[in-house]
């Protein structure tokens, strides 16, 4: 890993033991790895995230019913979005129709760092004749970045100095793809289906925390989800599904490196090259059961098993990546009621995941008490993570002749535990950190004689830019550290910063 600093510190401040094959991240460095983990896992299963950073809504894309009630989803059908979390249940489109579901997020401003929005355009055609039924979608997307206020200190200076205050913008696009076609096995009340979902990307939310030391930070990349499910309906109800994925995420940083000085207020000293991969396999697993007077109960279990081949090497983090895997899992149970035109429905979900993480020295590097030599290549620092997070969501709709309304609470508990070995060092460490997430959505429909109108609104809290208090900065280190950087050795301190997201989805019979 690579810990936040003045950039004349690039060089590598980890060792090896010549016995252990496994890397050691330095104290301070622990939760920064995790955080591009959860913006790049947005089309996974169970995305990881140590680190309560806004991030948007940058990956809501396709048309929702039950996204205006906090996102219930185990005991309760959305016919909307079945389509796009399982291609098997696409089954349920009736006829053609085509979808537009423009969306626009802005992440509060908060001082000192940057405010973000995005605007999206997706389009989407939903087809179903006799037993074949498929899906295709096309989204463009804009992403802007505003900063008002730029921080930073001089090496060796204690005291924190600011740019001219006038505001900088930056615009970057993306461009997403979305097939399905799938099929109801004749004779059967069985369907199979396949999905491909694709991001050309220009930009991820979160990243330019990471780089928050460079002038410029240009990504480039792609990422690619396969999906193949199954679901099969019984006549008295109930519903069962199985749906294995792959996902694939690579992105080529560019950054443009420097430092401030008295004379000029940013000289640039050259180009630097990153690139970030993740892969993941996950097999999620469900089933729905009616029992009676318009209830229904549901369960669901997930596995998600992730790779990271590449992880570059970030401004936060002076201690070189190397690869890493994780565990996750996720086990759910849902209980739904329809009574008349009042619905309401209820998720409770448990997360365990395990992480680990490792740094290899770069060259051969002595032991800290010892006149052992830990040689180039062998590990330095091992990070073991347990999460043990939770996700409770809840929502109402009431319906009418022709128009409908929901909210929803979704709540998001964070939880886990550090254990970290130091071989160089020779020292152990365990660290426990939690926090928790709340989002409130509405919405509201109404239905024409030709077409359906949605109209949907989401508003987070408990996110924002974390950093560690501290009353004094007293080198450049610690001033972007405390911007970016939780340290285990001092409280968590988050500048809060409020997501809205806005989504209008039209509906248009063909």
């Amino acid at each position: 890993m690579q810990s936040i600093g003045c950039p004349y510190f690039r060089r590598c401040t980890s060792h090896v033991c010549s016995y252990r094959r496994r890397c050691i991240v330095k104290p301070h460095h622990w939760v920064v790895f995790l955080l591009l983990w959860s913006a790049a896992a947005h089309a996974q299963e169970i995305p990881v995230k140590s680190i309560p950073v806004a991030t948007g809504t940058q990956f809501l894309l396709f048309p929702s019913e039950n996204a205006a009630l906090g996102g219930v989803n185990i005991a309760l059908r959305d016919v909307w979005h079945d389509a796009y979390s399982n291609p098997a249940r696409g089954s349920s489109i009736k006829g053609a129709h085509v979808a537009v579901t423009p969306h626009f997020y802005k992440i509060g401003e908060t001082i000192g760092s940057q405010s973000s929005s995005a605007r999206s355009l997706p389009l989407s055609i939903m087809l179903r004749r006799g037993s074949w039924f498929g899906t295709a979608s096309l989204a463009w997307q804009e992403m802007s970045k505003r900063t008002a206020v730029s921080c930073c200190t001089f090496f060796n200076a204690s005291f924190v100095t600011t740019r001219p205050p006038e505001a900088s913008s930056l615009s970057i696009h993306n461009l997403y793809s979305y097939v399905m076609a799938g099929r109801v096995i004749p004779n059967t009340r069985m369907s199979v289906g396949v999905s491909v979902f694709s991001g050309w990307l220009n930009g991820l939310e979160g990243v330019q925390l990471l780089y928050a030391q460079n002038s410029g930070l240009e990504q480039e990349g792609r990422m690619t989800n396969i999906r193949l499910g199954v679901a099969q309906d019984w006549i008295d109800g109930r519903h069962a599904e199985l749906v294995l994925s792959y996902h694939r995420f690579k992105m080529d940083h560019t950054l443009t490196e420097g430092f401030f000085s008295t004379e000029a207020w940013f000289l640039d000293t050259g180009i630097r090259l990153e690139q970030d991969q993740t892969h993941s396999w996950a097999l999620r697993a469900g089933y729905e059961h009616p029992v009676g007077q318009g209830w229904r109960l549901g369960g669901r279990l997930v596995g998600d098993w992730k790779s990271h081949p590449k992880i570059p090497n970030y401004d936060l983090m002076q201690i070189p990546r190397d690869p890493g895997n994780s565990q996750a899992y996720n086990l759910g149970i849902g209980v739904a009621r329809t009574i008349g035109r009042t619905t309401y429905g209820l998720d409770a979900v448990y997360e365990p995941i395990w992480s680990h993480t490792w740094a290899n020295a770069l060259e051969d590097t002595p032991l800290a008490d010892s006149d052992n030599v830990i040689p180039k290549g062998a590990m330095t620092v091992e990070n073991f993570f347990r999460f043990q997070n939770g996700h409770v969501r809840m929502g109402l709709r009431q319906r009418g002749q022709r128009m409908e309304i929901g909210a929803g609470l979704n709540l998001r508990l964070y939880s886990y535990r550090l254990k970290q070995e130091n071989y160089v060092e020779q020292f152990k460490r365990t660290l426990d950190q939690s926090w928790s997430e709340w989002t409130f959505t509405s919405g509201t429909a109404y239905s024409f004689d030709t077409f359906t109108v949605r109209y949907l609104i989401i508003m987070t809290w408990g996110t924002g830019r974390p950093g560690l208090a501290q009353s004094r900065v007293r080198d450049a280190a610690a001033a972007f550290a405390s911007n970016f950087v939780v340290a285990p050795a001092g409280p968590l301190d988050v500048a809060r910063a409020r997501v809205w997201t806005h989504q209008i989805s039209l509906l248009l019979p063909l």
